[in-house]
Parts: structure tokens; C-alpha cells; sequence
């Protein structure tokens, strides 16, 4: 059936703290006129409303932050792949036969790095995320910069064999790794400008100063990522763009 002859039905959206994904949502519903109704969601205890999706009707709940999945499944829960590997989910959608639980933001990051960095050599800046770092398979190989060896290890523990790079502990050793790399992933945090190469390309999943573009080739912000994450959102909820 087209989506304009579908009856409009209600997306929950919870946010604890502003992100732009709901803006970003909203417009990419409204520009492909699809039969979805976001509204934003105050809630304290997010896992209590999953059970009303279905009774209520609603096509789904979108969560700006991931939380693990509960323990009790008797919910009627199952996990995509993604989000069983990940141990999170930001996204559940009822089903004929109960509910979905998926994880987009790492759908989102792995399917970004797959058009525009396959195969190249990157390096993790910033808090380390080991719910993302399975999503980090197209590239090449992957670094990291860790506050402890069996943190950085158990980061990269996560990836392919073959994709496994170097934990560095010093700034000396960070230094080296990046003159190695072609791409730095950001996560947020103190970032040393002594690590960026005319020749990088960075992607901020945090919003970096204006001085750090002019000190790489290319930067991609976070918005890039925003808008891969609201396709795999709405690819869950049954409308692929």
C-alpha cells in the first residue's frame, strides 16, 4: 500500500538531552510524506513503554540514547542482530509477533563508513564506545588511543581479526599511529591538534572547534551521521528511503 493512503500513526520519541536527530527526523518524514507522527516523549523509565506501543497503536519508539535491552523479556522482545552484538538498542517496533528491538545509531555508522571509508586505516579518539566498535568492520584496520592498555584491547577485541590495529597509551605513541592512519574518528573529549594531519579526514560524533577543519582535509560533523542514522530508523520502522 503507498504511504499516502496509510493511516498516519504516531512515533515516540524520547531525548533526554537535545541531539537534532528529531528535527532531522521530522524532516525527512515530512519530505517523503510518510504516515508516521513524531512526537517527543518526556520519560523517566523509557523500558515501561514499550508494552503500550501495540495496544496504543504506535509505529514505534525512538531513543536519541541507546539503553541496554531489559532483562526480562517476558515483554515479547527479540533483538536484530545488531542490536544482540552492540547489547544495545535505540529503536523497537511492534511486530505481529511481539516486539523488535534494533540499534541504528551502529547500523548507521558502519553503512557511513562503507560508502565513504572502505577498507582505510582509522584511529579512535576520544571515550571509547565498545558498542560501536563492531560497526568499525569496513575499515581497514582501526587504532585506538586508550587510557590503559586492556581498555584499548578490549575495544578492538570486539573487531574482526584482520581489522585489529594498535592501542596507544602515550602521546608520543599517539603521535606516531596518526601519521599511519588515514582517518580519525572522534568521539567527544579533548582533542590535541598535535595528531592532525593535513592529509586526514576526521568524522565527529561530537562537535569539534572550527580551528580543527582547517587543520585536516576534510571534517564530516555529526549531522552527516544524523542523517544515516534517520534512514536506518526509518528502514526499521518499514520505510527504507
Amino acid at each position: 500500500m503507498r504511504p499516502e493512503y496509510q493511516k498516519v500513526r504516531p512515533l515516540v520519541y524520547l531525548e533526554r538531552a537535545p541531539s537534532g536527530l528529531f528535527d532531522r527526523l521530522v524532516a525527512e518524514v515530512t519530505t517523503a510524506r510518510l504516515p508516521l507522527f513524531p512526537y517527543p516523549v518526556e520519560a523517566q523509565d523509557p523500558i515501561a513503554l514499550f508494552p503500550c506501543l501495540a495496544p496504543l497503536g504506535l509505529a514505534g519508539a525512538v531513543l536519541a540514547e541507546a539503553l541496554p535491552p531489559p532483562r526480562d523479556l517476558a515483554l515479547g522482545l527479540s533483538l536484530e542482530a545488531e542490536a544482540r552484538e552492540a547489547g544495545l538498542l535505540d529503536l523497537v517496533v511492534p511486530r505481529v509477533r511481539g516486539l523488535v528491538g534494533q540499534y541504528t545509531e551502529g547500523v548507521a555508522l558502519e553503512r557511513f563508513l562503507s560508502v565513504h571509508f572502505p577498507g582505510a586505516k582509522g584511529l579512535w579518539l576520544g571515550p571509547l564506545r565498545p558498542s560501536l566498535a563492531p560497526f568499525l568492520r569496513p575499515l581497514g584496520q582501526v587504532s585506538v588511543v586508550a587510557g590503559s592498555f586492556a581498555e584499548g584491547d578490549g575495544f578492538l577485541s570486539r573487531l574482526p581479526e584482520r581489522a585489529r590495529g594498535h592501542v596507544a597509551l602515550r602521546p608520543e605513541e599517539a603521535r606516531a599511529l596518526s601519521l599511519r592512519v588515514d582517518l580519525l574518528l572522534y568521539a567527544g573529549g579533548r582533542l590535541s591538534l598535535d595528531l592532525l594531519q593535513p592529509f586526514h579526514a576526521l568524522v565527529a560524533m561530537a562537535q569539534v572547534e572550527r580551528g580543527v577543519w582547517e587543520r585536516v582535509q576534510v571534517v564530516y560533523p555529526p549531522e552527516d551521521l544524523l542523517g544515516y542514522r534517520v534512514r536506518a530508523v526509518l528502514e526499521g520502522l518499514g520505510y527504507p528511503l
